[in-house]
């Protein structure tokens, strides 16, 4: 029996994800809903299924297996808590949604129903990325530094704090959920943030540069700095992680050791297709190889959202899942 698959979104991330399911044998996309008519009817001539511009009739019409939710960060939460409700597995591309109060009503319907789910950190999936967690699974970690330095989207609601979250919601919980994925988990957070370099920008009312102090819960500590300032080059991102004589970069290259020689680095792992990992957990009913359901993702989230906090307060604040175990 096939999987019958509808998405939520039609822009060009989603639009990825189709590519990747248009080569897995037994799925078909049956629905693409877009709340732009002439965007919907685009994918579907090139992936084929059913037009809709309300997920609403979508799913009531529609015998879905397996929906995907790729939306700006406002948008997500009723169709998630819907499908749920209905049975329909789900991956959803990150962030998972605005705030933790909408956050852990999904999660309790996703538990409630018992479906699938899986976030969109696809970076965990990578040869590399697995390759720097093995590395540092029986390590003691002092000290652990991320960045992600870039320019400004053109999506007008990207600029938009109530919209987007900002910069660490919505593009740099990347680096925040690897630092999760190799580190563990976030404590506490300390942020600062300002705009010094875009003030010229129509309708932005985002920072445009982010410094975070993180306290880990093994007790390690980390920076995480953050800019979208860098719109014509010279923009990077990556990983340090410091530990007793010796400073391991993870990044696309694998895991790199300074100095050279101060510890065996290991293999580096085949990389796997986020959406093929998630179609196989479908068919077998065995979430196990799923790197990051939706509990993890609002994990990852709840450290963008605390550091937004500490910048609004001016306090270090205590991440969500810290106080409620």
């Amino acid at each position: 029996m096939g999987i019958n698959v509808g998405f939520v979104g039609a822009g060009g991330r989603a639009r990825s994800h189709m590519r990747a399911l248009a080569n897995i044998e037994d799925v078909e996309i049956v629905a693409i809903c877009d709340i732009k008519e002439e965007t919907a009817q685009s994918a579907t001539s090139e992936f084929g299924g059913t037009a809709y511009t309300d997920y609403r009739v979508m799913l009531d019409s529609e015998n879905l297996t397996a929906m995907y939710v790729v939306v700006p960060t406002f948008a997500h939460y009723d169709a998630e808590i819907l499908a749920a409700q209905q049975g329909v597995h789900m991956l959803l591309e990150k962030p998972v949604v605005p705030s933790m109060e909408k956050g852990l009503e999904i999660l309790e319907a996703v538990q409630k129903s018992g479906v699938l789910t899986s976030v969109g950190y696809q970076q965990r999936y990578t040869g590399w990325a697995k390759q720097g967690r093995e590395f540092l699974k029986d390590k003691t970690v002092a000290m652990a530094l991320a960045y992600r330095w870039g320019g400004l989207p053109g999506t007008p609601w990207w600029r938009v704090m109530a919209q987007s979250g900002g910069q660490i919601v919505e593009q740099t919980t990347h680096q925040i959920d690897l630092l999760r994925y190799l580190v563990g988990d976030v404590a506490e957070v300390h942020a600062y943030y300002a705009t010094r370099a875009l003030n010229d920008v129509e309708n932005l009312d985002i920072p445009d540069v982010y410094a975070l102090s993180l306290q880990f819960e093994n007790g390690a500590v980390g920076t995480l700095s953050s800019t979208c300032v860098l719109r014509n080059g010279g923009g990077s991102n990556g990983i340090d992680i410091i530990m007793r004589d010796m400073r391991a970069t993870v990044d696309g290259n694998g895991v790199t050791v300074f100095p050279g020689g101060a510890a065996e680095v290991g293999k580096m792992f085949e990389s796997e297709d986020i959406d093929e990992v998630f179609m196989a957990a479908i068919r077998s009913g065995d979430g196990s190889g799923i790197l990051s359901d939706f509990e993890d993702g609002l994990r990852s989230l709840d450290i963008s959202l605390a550091a937004n906090k500490s910048a609004e307060t001016g306090q270090p604040e205590r991440t969500y899942f810290s106080q409620n175990r």
